[in-house]
């Protein structure tokens, strides 16, 4: 298990994003758009079992100097453990112009030490990110949702079920459905940690998440 390094220098100022993780329950620092990204689909990804930010520096010597790197983010999942490395694809790009000699250096000494450690390295790019714009933002929409199932009221968690069982239908359509003592917005919010949960699905790779996209029962 690993604790965030303080990033002392930039602390503040733009493109900075401090986000409360439910699933954490603590304050996660990101440092630019792109890892803000990341960061809401390894929240939002109920496979992660843990994760962490700027969870450990190294210093790898290469081509004769010493090279400092942070790994920008650690997850454990139920199938891997991995260290991520998180770049905008011309940093890394030695032919691009503008290229980041820095960057490079420190995507090869995390391999490196990946390499040497027999850890997973996994370098992403706004590529692999926001390859589709439309689920990181059905992804933003969720994650305020999260809940552990057991949170989830029984009798609630059962009358979405039996309801769904009926087919597809719209959340809204599935909420009039429910016939409940519970208050609306508990109906709702139980609706989404199920999605979230995969109990419940929807075509979140065209759809954005509102009251009139469809969900059905993930069977």
């Amino acid at each position: 298990m690993y604790s965030p390094i303080k990033k002392v220098k930039n602390e503040m100022g733009r493109n900075r994003f401090f986000v409360f993780s439910r699933r954490l329950n603590r304050e996660v620092r990101l440092y630019n758009s792109l890892q803000y990204d990341h960061w809401v689909l390894t929240e939002s990804d109920i496979s992660v079992m843990s994760y962490c930010e700027r969870p450990l520096k190294i210093n790898i010597p290469i081509a004769g100097k010493v090279v400092e790197t942070v790994f920008d983010m650690w997850i454990k999942s139920e199938s891997e453990e991995k260290f991520v490395f998180i770049r905008y694809s011309y940093e890394i790009d030695p032919d691009n112009k503008r290229s980041s000699e820095q960057a490079i250096e420190e995507m090869y000494a995390q391999k490196i030490w990946c390499a040497e450690n027999n850890k997973t390295h996994c370098v992403l790019t706004e590529e692999n990110i926001r390859y589709n714009p439309t689920i990181i933002a059905n992804k933003k929409t969720l994650i305020p949702f999260f809940t552990p199932l057991s949170d989830i009221k029984p009798e609630v968690y059962e009358l979405i079920y039996r309801s769904a069982l009926n087919g597809p239908m719209t959340v809204r359509d599935l909420e009039k459905s429910i016939q409940s003592k519970n208050h609306p917005v508990i109906i709702r919010n139980s609706i989404f940690a199920l999605i979230l949960h995969g109990i419940l699905t929807f075509n979140q790779d065209q759809d954005l998440l509102c009251g009139l996209t469809e969900v059905k029962l993930n069977v």
